[in-house]
């Protein structure tokens, strides 16, 4: 019989890559005009139902898809077939009653939930999106299925899919609403059963139903996505032929496999919940935290956002949730981007890893595990040091009309830039040590990493000079703990080399040029031109000199290029001019 292959790590990646690009670039034509749209105050409603129901989402599948993965590459090199199938079967029935008591739990608790993170308004948003977590589980069952047989491109279309759907439902459902807001105000004043005396009363009425609305466009793109993968799977009948069969052991007992599976899944689980749990906890204690400061240090902090915040949502204890929604809808809609982009190296590294270990290819698995740490360094780096340079000028480009919401966002931002190293890095090290079999090691340095946030966000939040800063201190101190760890457990584990220093250094001198490099331009734009494209300009100035250094210092490696499309071409053509490394 003949060996079936998948893509290789690289090839899996690029494939992912792809769709990542394609799904970002979508989603930030929804994301910033959406900001555009909607106000700190609405972002604060959107972004609190979101994290709510990321956790919750964590809780009923996280873990689950990477260990079907594991377990379809596993007994893929194995010949296993029969037992592919079964655990396929399984797994979607499982899924199915996650997604059900997710939502129940997610639907029916919706009030305890807002009131935990000290934003009641958020009510009907977390309502909105609860029917998204049947929809997702759905779709992680078959996603994982597929990932596991290195095949990326259902999960790539399904991601497609559904951002498009986003894109539509989401922004025609909250323009939609909040026409039908304002033009109720304008002809009555009466804005969805309430009387408002201004244009900015009637806006703080209108934000719960826009955010309500985009939210629900999210729920309507899961259920298309899901609908894609349903299809497809009905119509390859799963990928598995006949002549698999033929040549397969007889297929364990589907309470052996389920066994196998939670063993693998829980610990994965937890891990996963965990990371959650380190969004979380930003909703939990940045606007109670800001409350606090409010009232305790009311004079110090008036003075820090009154140029900001009107007068009127300071004295309606509003100011918290328009900071929270400024932060976690603005800045973090763009910070957000990079850890998107290197997870991907994270879902075609644990098959590939899996598979190079079950194998005890010792040289496979240096070889993959130094390119997904690389790879995914050559993409955060230099995002990293670029919006901790330019975090005020980016966002400005991207929300020319939320000047106060810039404002406000812009110094979190560019110390939140620093951790994008780390965290970036997170999702494929954990990647990395899941394919090893140490499926226990990612929740336990989570645990260690989210004690430390939880502790930075509590403690460094409630100092007015500090605020909500305190948040981009936390979240830099939960991963870098956690990479360090990562680096020496997987020495330990594998007797291999692997060395953050070595792995990164390079990218980190390219990438420090490339920060000064697009601040410098920006500076000399500014004194010549307010034009919003001197930002452009900068950008593409930075990304120039990273290149160029990245090259000079050879921070490319032959196995990395070896494993994309054509990497022999480029191979040649690097070492014509000896800037391979």
């Amino acid at each position: 019989m003949e060996k079936r292959r998948g893509q290789n790590l690289l090839q899996g990646a690029s494939i992912l890559a792809a769709s990542t690009i394609f799904v970002k670039l979508i989603g930030a034509v929804f994301r910033i005009p959406l900001g555009n749209i909607l106000n700190g105050e609405a972002m604060g409603y959107y972004s609190t139902s979101y994290s709510i129901f990321s956790a919750i989402y964590a809780f009923a599948t996280a873990g689950l898809p990477a260990a079907i993965a594991k377990m379809v590459a596993e007994q893929s090199v194995r010949g296993r077939y029969r037992d592919i199938r079964k655990l396929h079967r399984i797994s979607v029935k499982l899924f199915f009653i996650l997604g059900i008591l997710g939502f129940l739990i997610m639907a029916l608790f919706s009030g305890v939930f807002v009131q935990m993170a000290s934003n009641p308004n958020a009510w009907l948003s977390v309502v909105a999106i609860s029917p998204a977590i049947f929809f997702c589980c759905i779709t992680s069952a078959y996603r994982g299925y597929y990932e596991g047989f290195r095949n990326m491109i259902p999960t790539a279309v399904s991601q497609a899919a559904e951002v498009v759907a986003k894109l539509i439902f989401g922004l025609g459902c909250s323009s939609a609403v909040l026409y039908i807001g304002n033009r109720q105000f304008s002809d009555t004043g009466i804005v969805f059963g309430k009387a408002a005396a201004s244009a900015e009363e009637a806006a703080g009425i209108i934000a719960p139903y826009a955010s309500a609305a985009a939210i629900f466009g999210i729920t309507l793109s899961t259920a298309v996505g899901t609908l894609y993968l349903l299809i497809r799977d009905r119509r390859e009948k799963g990928t598995i032929t006949a002549e698999d069969l033929k040549y397969s052991p007889k297929a364990m007992r589907g309470r052996t496999l389920m066994v196998r599976l939670l063993k693998i899944a829980i610990p994965i689980s937890l891990g996963s919940i965990v990371v959650n749990v380190a969004q979380l906890i930003d909703t939990v204690t940045i606007i109670g935290r800001l409350d606090y400061a409010f009232s305790k240090f009311p004079e110090a902090m008036n003075a820090l956002f009154s140029p900001y915040i009107s007068e009127e949502v300071i004295k309606n204890q509003g100011a918290a949730n328009f900071i929270y929604g400024s932060y976690s809808g603005y800045a973090l809609s763009i910070f957000n981007l990079v850890p998107a982009f290197t997870g991907i190296f994270g879902k075609s590294a644990l098959p590939n890893i899996t598979a190079a270990w079950e194998a005890k290819n010792r040289k496979l698995v240096r070889i993959n595990g130094e390119s997904v740490i690389r790879m995914t360094s050559l993409i955060a780096i230099p995002a990293s040091f670029g919006i901790f340079f330019l975090a005020g000028p980016i966002l400005t480009l991207l929300f020319p009309g939320k000047v106060s919401e810039v404002a406000v966002a812009s110094s979190v931002l560019s110390w939140q830039g620093i951790s994008l190293i780390f965290l970036g890095l997170t999702t494929p090290m954990f990647a990395i040590l899941q394919g090893l079999g140490r499926v226990d090691l990612p929740p336990k340095f989570m645990l260690v990493g989210v004690i430390v946030k939880f502790a930075a966000n509590f403690f460094l939040i409630g100092i007015p000079s500090i605020n909500v800063n305190g948040a981009a201190a936390g979240t830099f101190s939960c991963y870098f703990i956690i990479v360090i760890l990562c680096f020496a457990y997987l020495r330990k584990i594998t007797g291999l080399p692997f060395s953050f220093v070595r792995l990164t250094l390079k990218p980190m001198i390219a990438g420090l040029l490339c920060g000064l490099s697009a601040k410098g331009v920006y500076l000399l734009l500014d004194s010549l031109t307010k034009s919003s494209i001197k930002t452009l300009i900068a950008i593409a100035a930075g990304g120039i000199v990273y290149v160029v250094f990245i090259l000079l210092l050879r921070a490319l490696s032959r196995d990395d290029l070896r494993m994309l499309p054509k990497g022999e071409k480029f191979i040649k053509v690097l070492e014509k001019y000896k800037l391979i490394g």
